[in-house]
Formats: structure tokens, sequence, C-alpha cells
């Protein structure tokens, strides 16, 4: 590790108050000192940190000239010394430490011609329930711009605390739960791993932009590919590199690169052999897996730990269901009520426009939008029905709890062993921010094993989506993050279809147009949302499959930057198709 060791200084909600208090001038001293010669002689502190949250004062002055003069071998930090000017407070800080700044702050201020130090942001990508949002977009900017030098993501791990009640539940305690006041409610619950230590999606993100090694390329199906080498210190020579190729999630090459000798901060070249590489094979959508192992064991990790994958997509051929003239599940796909019916079918599907809040929604009052727009409560005010030999066409309008109404379309035609739904949503413009423009329905429980092809294993969405595209194989009540508080939960991106099957391989198969962002999970959103401890959650016994044309990204908003407008949903019209078929 690099450690910046901080001194134990937070006045946090008095902030300027004792800074400049000679009263608190000793205490300053006294806590800075204790630390330096304390840790002094560890090699992994880099630098000195006198404090968090607490102001610009004497106090910090005192405080920065007694470290200097007990270790001027390092480095001091301090985000009190540029709060309000990057420029400034060179006494206090030798880095530019600003606290959740966004990516065009950090670009601009190296961009300006004023950047005399170093930028490392002290804390970002706010990890708070389903979070951290275009953590790539950051990364990108860091890796591509001299003087970014990262920054600390707040924080390691969700402060829950393990609390038994009366009736012997055991639940993740927060704010509150234990009766007091004032508290910060969930807010002390924002880590990258849960209380137990369990990695968050968000980890498996940050474990691909920080790979010891990286492989790029510019054209993969040439076989040519770029090893670098992102380490300080060492070479490549404790990995094994390893790449397969799949077609439709089915490895059909495979094999094994001999790594050449590539320094610290260097690159090389790497070729792959393999006939699959020129030409499609078969129908079907193809990539290029890499992934990086350890050849040996450590004390953090054994032998054949992955520490770095990459994929790359190939030239392909694509797979088109064929039309039909008739089936008969298409002559019951809609019913009188202009329901569409969907095999194994308990809640026929309707518009979706909202989520459960994540802590980023609720604490960045992006909620308040939607419940201006009234979007949590639909309802169909009007639906016709027109039905000829070869399709139906069934269009709808939909009511708002606010008043505003939403039109959808949908056009059901007959494709071999099922039928096409192609979906066309128009929705008011006075809607600048959306959660989700789509459909949800419910599949019935006995459906538990649910195999989609598409971005994973872990839970992905528009702004953090670094996931492998593939067939993963799980079940229903494996989507479900336990978040600390219940909230949207268990989405994948970039999906091409899935299935969800019984135990004896019977159900239903929905592919789609194009990549959707869709989940089945065993919980309701209004489940999530009334809910505010995991505890409280009973599985619905069915699955509730959500299926997006468009779904808002997670951002950082609990504290910090929105997520960035290109991950925006807003009114317009929104098409896409669906395609079921049973199993």
């Amino acid at each position: 590790f690099y450690v910046i060791d901080e001194a134990n200084i937070e006045s946090h909600a008095f902030y300027d108050s004792i800074a400049d208090d000679p009263r608190y001038a000793s205490a300053f001293l006294e806590r800075v000192g204790r630390m330096v010669q304390r840790d002094m002689h560890h090699p992994s502190v880099i630098f000195w940190s006198l404090g968090n949250e607490s102001g610009r004062g004497k106090n910090h002055e005192g405080a920065a000239a007694f470290a200097r003069a007990l270790d001027p071998s390092r480095p001091l930090h301090y985000e009190g010394g540029i709060n309000g000017n990057w420029t400034g407070g060179h006494s206090l800080t030798d880095v530019v430490s600003p606290m959740y700044p966004s990516i065009k702050a950090i670009l601009d201020y190296v961009k300006s011609g004023k950047q005399d130090r170093p930028l490392i942001m002290c804390e970002y990508s706010h990890a708070m329930g389903n979070s951290n949002g275009t953590l790539k977009e950051y990364w990108d900017a860091i890796h591509s711009t001299p003087g970014l030098q990262g920054g600390f993501i707040w924080e390691f791990w969700d402060h829950g605390i393990e609390q038994t009640l009366p009736d012997g539940t055991k639940r993740s305690a927060y704010g509150g739960d234990f009766g007091e006041t004032p508290h910060d409610g969930n807010f002390v619950c924002d880590g990258m791993v849960f209380p137990d230590r369990t990695p968050k999606p968000a980890m498996h993100e940050f474990k691909a932009i920080a790979a010891p090694i990286v492989i790029t390329s510019t054209k993969a199906s040439s076989g040519s590919f770029t090893v670098t080498n992102r380490q300080y210190f060492k070479d490549v020579a404790d990995f094994d590199l390893f790449w397969s190729i799949n077609r439709n999630g089915e490895v059909i090459d495979s094999g094994k690169v001999a790594l050449p000798k590539i320094a610290p901060q260097k690159s090389a070249k790497i070729s792959v052999k393999s006939k699959s590489l020129l030409k499609p094979d078969g129908a079907g959508e193809r990539f290029i897996n890499f992934t990086i192992v350890q050849k040996n064991r450590t004390d953090w990790a054994p032998a054949g730990h992955e520490v770095g994958w990459s994929q790359f997509a190939l030239p392909s051929r694509k797979e088109s269901i064929a039309p039909a003239k008739t089936n008969n599940l298409f002559e019951i796909a809609v019913d009188d009520a202009g329901e569409i019916q969907i095999p194994f079918g308990v809640l026929a599907p309707e518009l979706s426009l909202w989520r459960a809040p994540t802590d980023n929604d609720r604490i960045g009052r992006i909620t308040t939008k939607w419940e201006q727009y009234g979007v949590r409560e639909l309802e169909r005010t009007d639906c016709t029905i027109t039905e000829t030999a070869k399709s139906y066409k069934v269009v709808s309008e939909w009511q708002t709890s606010t008043g505003y109404k939403v039109k959808q379309v949908q056009l059901v035609t007959p494709v071999a062993g099922g039928y096409a739904v192609k979906e066309t949503i128009t929705v008011p413009k006075q809607f600048t921010d959306l959660a989700r423009i789509g459909i949800n329905f419910e599949i019935d429980g006995t459906l538990s094993n649910y195999t989609y092809f598409g971005t994973g294993p872990s839970e992905t969405y528009p702004d953090r989506k670094i996931g492998r595209v593939h067939k993963w194989v799980s079940t229903v009540a494996e989507q479900y993050v336990p978040y600390v508080r219940p909230q949207e939960n268990g989405g994948h991106a970039g999906v091409r279809w899935f299935a969800l099957t019984d135990h004896a391989g019977h159900g239903v198969r929905i592919d789609l147009d194009k990549p959707r962002q869709v989940s089945a999970t065993p919980f309701r959103a209004d489940q999530l949302a009334d809910a505010t401890h995991d505890v409280e959650l009973v599985p619905t016994g069915n699955t509730i499959v959500h299926i997006d044309a468009a779904h808002r990204g997670v951002g950082t908003a609990s504290c910090g930057p929105d997520t960035l407008p290109a991950y925006l949903v807003s009114g317009g019209t929104y098409s896409f198709t669906w395609t079921v078929r049973a199993i």
C-alpha cells in the first residue's frame, strides 16, 4: 500500500471554529507530532495528513511546520489548505487534494496552466448503496492526463453494526436503530464492501480499472495486442496470461500466451494464433477474452487468482429469429383487455418509468422530480386493440399520479416459436430526468433459474458497466444485492437475451433487439423503496422482470457529482423490441 497517514483531527460540523482558537493549538501539535513520531519508520507511509474537514487556521500552520521539522523527507497533505482555492495553501499541503470534484473540474484545473502540484482527490466516488457511477470516466481522465494522480474512493466498508432484534433476527444497524438522536441514518454505510467485508458490485468494477496489467488492441481480429505493465517497480514475471474465444458465451478456442519481459510502466506486443479470429465460424456474437492470474501463492491471494481481464468484440454473424405466419403462442399473445400474455406469466407487462430510489437518488434529491412527475404510480386510462391475421396492435394511454399522460404502442407479430413485441413509448418532454423507460412483468417464481447473455457476473448499470459479455448461469435469488438500505439493485447492462426456467428446464426465453438493461429479482420496486433494512423484505413468490429501453445511471450524488449527462433519461419517444419464446 501507499499510505497517507492522517492525524486524528476532524471538527467537521464546527469546521473553522477551532482552527484559529489558541486553546486548541497544543492539541493540534500533539496529535500531529505523535502520529509522525509513531509512524515515521513505516516505509508504506508516503504522506502526512493534518486531518480531515477541520477548516483552516493558525493551528494548522503550526502543526504543518511541526510535521515538516520532525520529518522533512515526506510531503504534507491537507484538503482544507486548498478548499476554495486550488492554487493556494502551499504551507499546508504539497498536493492539490479536492473533495468530490467533478471530472470536468479536475480536467479544467490541469488545463488551466495554473497547476503547480499533483492533484490527488482525497475523497471521490462516494460508495453509498448502489453507487460509483462514472468511475471508469474518472480513470480515463487520470490515465490520459499528466498531473492527475488518482484519488481515494470514499470509503472501504459500510459501517453497519450487527444488531439482534427481539425475535432473533439479525440486521446491519445504522443511525437511529438504537434510538439515538441526532444521527446520520445510513450515511455511515458508504463503502466498497458490505459490513461483513463482502465486496459490492462496484468493487468488481474497480478491480478491472485498477488491474496491474492492461491489454489493448486496435483490431482484435488481427490477433495483435499490446500489453501494458502499469506497475511501478516490478515486471510481469509473476503473472500468467490466458485467452479464450467465445461464441454466444460458449468457448470455441482457448490457449495461453507467454508474456514477454515488460519493465514497469512499459508495453510490449503479443499475438494470439487462432483460426477463430479470422472469420465467424457460425452465427452468433463472438469475443476474445484475456485473464491475467498470479503464478504463485502470495500472502494475500492463492496461485491462479485473477488480477485483471480484458474482452474484445470480434467480427460476428448475426443470429436472426425467422418470421412466421402464426403459431399457438402468437394466437393467444393478447387478451381482450389488451394485455400481453407471457408463458408462465403472473402479471402482464406494464409501463415502467420509476425505480426504487438508490441512496444517490434519495439524498441527491433526484426523487423530487420523480414525485413531481408522479411516475411511481401509473394507471392505464385507455386501450384500443387492432387485430389482423398477422398482428395485434395495442395502443394504450397511461396517466401518472400527477396527471401527465404517456402513450404506449405495442405491435405484436409472430416469429418462429413465439412472437415479437415492438414497443414505442412517448414520454412528455417535461420529464427531464427519469429513472427508466421500459416495461415490467411478473413470472411464476418456480422458474427460479436465470440465464442471461450480457455483462456480468456482477450487477451493472449504464454508468458502471465494466463486465464481461458472456452467458451467465445463475438464479433469481442470487440477483438480489443486499444493500444495507434496500434500493434498486440486480440490474445488468448490455443484455442480449435471458431465460427463466424451472428445474426441468422448462420456461421462457426473451431476446432483445439490441443490448438492453434488464433485471430479474424476487422483489418489487415498491417493496425495496418502502423498506429501511433488507431483513424487512419478503419475496413475492414471483420473479419481477424489468426490460428498459433507457435506464438512468447511478452516479454518486449522495455526496458528490451526479452521473454525467450522457447517462440521464429524459422525455421523448423510445422504441425497443422483445421476442418471447417458450422453452
